[in-house]
């Protein structure tokens, strides 16, 4: 008897503005991924001139399925999210930040842990992950906690239930949602599958990203050597 594997289209929704070496990066995660049906939704500024040039750059060189969305730049990353998600092609959506790192297996095994005691979860989302400060150049495991940023979602309820029009806990209330419904499936033993990082232009403060960290676990030397290395890899676009 023949199996035959269900991989329906995912869509990567990364919100971008002016930060084209974070970008690459984000984007060389999203090409490694060994989930096979999947695409980068990428929105930034119509002004943000290196991010339009860097995709036009690897659209020459690469075989990757990108949909560019340029966006008024005064937008609410809510609502940059919300215009992405009405303009993406797939099924299911996860959310891509620039300037987070993901292992190469996150698409593949969120979406297939979503299957629970033979039914099929609507949405995902990590409980723990790896967290990066980049000013101590120190690595934590998180502490249990809904982290947003990891969620994977069926199309359909972010389309009914879409984020507010904040650029701060913007994906609170569809969470709640996905809660409330039971849709919600808790992945709690793939931390390294995503690294949350803290560079200092992040969205959140610096005040709270300490509190997160005063509550996780001290990473060992030898893992956050492995997490630098990662994060100083150079990329770079090389011509045809």
């Amino acid at each position: 008897m023949k199996i035959k594997l269900s991989h329906p289209l995912i869509s990567c929704i990364c919100i971008t503005q002016n930060r084209p070496a974070l970008l690459l990066k984000a984007i060389v995660s999203f090409d490694t991924q060994n989930y096979p049906n999947r695409e980068l939704v990428i929105s930034y500024p119509r002004e943000d001139l290196a991010t339009k040039q860097l995709i036009n750059d690897i659209l020459e060189v690469a075989d990757l399925r990108i949909v560019r969305i340029e966006r008024e730049g005064n937008e609410s990353l809510g609502t940059a999210r919300n215009d992405a998600i009405a303009n993406c092609n797939g099924d299911y959506i996860c959310l891509w930040d620039d300037d987070d790192w993901y292992h190469t297996k996150r698409l593949a095994h969120q979406y297939n842990t979503m299957r629970v005691n033979g039914q099929f979860r609507d949405a995902s989302i990590m409980t723990r992950v790896m967290l990066f400060d980049a000013k101590t150049q120190k690595g934590y495991l998180s502490f249990p906690y809904l982290w947003c940023g990891s969620l994977l979602c069926k199309k359909y309820h972010l389309l009914q239930h879409p984020f507010t029009d904040s650029s701060v806990a913007e994906d609170t209330l569809i969470v709640k949602y996905l809660e409330s419904k039971k849709l919600l499936h808790y992945i709690s033993d793939s931390a390294f599958l995503y690294l949350y990082v803290y560079h200092g232009s992040n969205a959140l403060s610096y005040f709270h990203f300490s509190y997160y960290l005063k509550k996780s676990e001290t990473l060992d030397q030898e893992s956050t050597d492995w997490i630098r290395s990662l994060l100083d890899t150079k990329v770079e676009v090389l011509p045809s």
